[in-house]
């Protein structure tokens, strides 16, 4: 499965509209495309940003011309500039739970070294795993450009979870991957495969 990341860098006060206009009619068009696995929505309106990822079975059903401008009016709603990522899932993790709207979303962008990203990528699964259980974990998944070594692990938590467990997962790996920066979400609203 592959997931186009779409970030919108938007101003803080549009950035309800930019989400009324992602879970609107726009969701739809996302959602009936051919191919298509899944639509997940994210915001923090103090940093005015919208992150819109969605799941495809082959990554060229992503660039489909509606959904550039599906993407486009997103951006506009939210008056900001969007920055699209396409990424592997390499796997996903559920929680004992469903993620509720609502729910913290952690996003740790990484920079793993491509020479050794196979392990990296099985360590921080069976890690992910050991922490499962941990109070208020709904799920998590890594997504992987295997060219570059751009990661993103994006775990989703209830409140009162145990975010920081996370912490500890990440500083096992030592060098062989980077944390560039950590950034924090809430869960507007999810329909991914998990």
């Amino acid at each position: 499965m592959y997931a186009r990341v779409n970030t919108i860098f938007g101003q803080q006060d549009k950035v309800a509209a930019g989400v009324a206009r992602a879970e609107g009619a726009d969701r739809a068009a996302v959602e009936a495309t051919r191919g298509n696995r899944g639509l997940t929505t994210l915001m923090n309106s103090d940093a005015g940003v919208v992150i819109a990822v969605s799941y495809w079975d082959d990554p060229m059903h992503a660039s489909n011309p509606t959904l550039t401008r599906v993407r486009e009016r997103i951006a506009a709603a939210a008056g900001g500039d969007l920055v699209a990522e396409n990424f592997a899932v390499a796997w996903q993790v559920p929680g004992p739970g469903p993620a509720w709207p609502g729910a913290t979303v952690r996003v740790d962008r990484l920079h793993i070294d491509p020479a050794v990203i196979g392990e990296v990528e099985l360590a921080l699964h069976a890690d992910v795993r050991q922490i499962r259980l941990s109070r208020g974990f709904s799920g998590a998944e890594l997504m992987l450009d295997r060219t570059d070594g751009r990661a993103m692990l994006v775990t989703t938590w209830a409140a009162g979870g145990e975010v920081e467990r996370i912490d500890a997962v990440l500083s096992r790996l030592g060098d062989a991957a980077v944390r560039t920066r950590t950034e924090s979400y809430v869960l507007v609203r999810g329909s991914t495969p998990i």
